[in-house]
């Protein structure tokens, strides 16, 4: 579920974008003021900003550069102002998308998953930068978990390396490891498929009996390493 933030001058707009949105399985909150969304976007993690706004005011245009700078949430821009000017200048104050209204609520959801779904992979992008890009984007486009994101993660920074389970329990799931618990493994199981199914290795992350897990980008490199252990 992602959280979105609404700022809308016009209350029955603002009302119907919530409601729309929140009947989609968002999680949503609407201001009709600047310094409170502004608080709000500095305490709690925002996905995503629909500025509703009928004028392309300088005040509005600072309030989408403020948003970039301080806080780097991607920004949905909707207005009724049509003119190449006004779409311009949202787009380089740092509005991510611009809309014009009037628009479908479909038109809407599409422009706000193809937004999301966009920072998911610059995301996880991120979390491998580590890695060569051309293996850290073929992992950021594998539909993976919050969790299994920061498995990968984890193991990856250590790559070559074996990971106890203790390790991998303690510092990604967050808990103990206990005699029966087969969450990790699952997560582990998980991982491998999603990388089969995406035509990379399972062997990318390796089983090492009686240690735990170790990840090698180079699969040859990690296999040969992994004979002195077994």
């Amino acid at each position: 579920m992602s959280n979105v933030v609404i700022l809308s001058d016009d209350p029955q707009s603002g009302s119907s974008l919530t409601e729309i949105l929140s009947q989609n399985s968002h999680q949503v909150t609407c201001f009709s003021d600047t310094e409170t969304t502004l608080d709000f976007l500095q305490q709690q993690n925002v996905d995503l900003v629909l500025l509703d706004h009928h004028l392309s005011s300088p005040e509005t245009l600072q309030l989408i550069t403020t948003i970039c700078k301080r806080f780097a949430i991607p920004i949905l821009f909707l207005s009724a102002l049509s003119e190449q000017t006004n779409v311009l200048d949202g787009l380089q104050a740092g509005a991510d998308q611009y809309m014009i209204k009037p628009f479908s609520a479909k038109a809407l959801l599409v422009h706000i998953d193809a937004l999301l779904r966009r920072v998911t992979l610059e995301k996880q992008r991120l979390a491998f930068q580590h890695c060569s890009k051309q293996f850290s984007f073929k992992v950021a486009r594998l539909p993976l978990t919050e969790t299994e994101v920061s498995l990968v993660q984890y193991l990856s920074k250590n790559d070559g390396d074996i990971v106890s389970k203790a390790t991998l329990q303690k510092e990604v799931l967050k808990r103990e490891l206990s005699a029966f618990d087969r969450n990790l493994d699952v997560h582990i199981s998980n991982i491998r498929r999603k990388m089969f199914n995406a035509g990379l290795s399972k062997s990318h992350i390796k089983t090492v009996h009686g240690k735990g897990y170790a990840f090698s980008e180079k699969v040859a490199q990690l296999s040969c390493a992994l004979m002195f252990f077994l």
